[in-house]
């Protein structure tokens, strides 16, 4: 859903696991002429990921990588990524918030999954975003919670 009212079409998973989350990010992508590139460090993961990728036919619309998050964060170009989501390593989330925060483009969507179920892992990290003037914060309490930021268009910082 999140995608699809964003109209997100650059989208960027970090940690995949067993790619549920990516086939439901793929999915919308896909009906939207987009693509979703998702990182995953642990190789059997990774792997498991790829066959139901393929099983589900939405491998072409999915890049996968076997590689560490903070390696391929630092590689993404500025406001490159409409929509980031991140289901990973929780404790490196502070040390990433400065690539992930150049990596969303105005109006980009950041969803932290967990965000209720490890409320206090987070905290350090939610309190950086929410004291960023360049976003707006809501917690959405569903499931494990989600924390959603969305960058603020560069139109309303003008």
């Amino acid at each position: 859903m999140l995608v699809r009212a964003t109209g997100a079409r650059r989208i960027l998973e970090i940690g995949t696991s067993n790619g549920y989350s990516t086939l439901w990010l793929a999915e919308a992508a896909r009906a939207l002429g987009g693509r979703v590139t998702t990182v995953e460090w642990a190789a059997g993961r990774w792997s498991m990921a790829g066959e139901h990728f393929a099983r589900a036919g939405l491998a072409d619309v999915i890049e996968s990588l076997h590689a560490e998050a903070g390696r391929v964060l630092d590689r993404e170009a500025p406001a490159s990524r409409d929509l980031v989501f991140l289901d990973a390593d929780r404790e490196r989330y502070v040390d990433w918030w400065p690539v992930v925060r150049e990596t969303l483009a105005p109006g980009g969507l950041l969803v932290v999954d967990n965000a209720t179920s490890h409320a206090d892992e987070l905290a350090p990290f939610i309190d950086l975003v929410e004291a960023d003037d360049d976003f707006t914060t809501s917690l959405v309490p569903v499931g494990k919670g989600e924390f959603l930021a969305t960058r603020t268009p560069a139109s309303a910082t003008a």
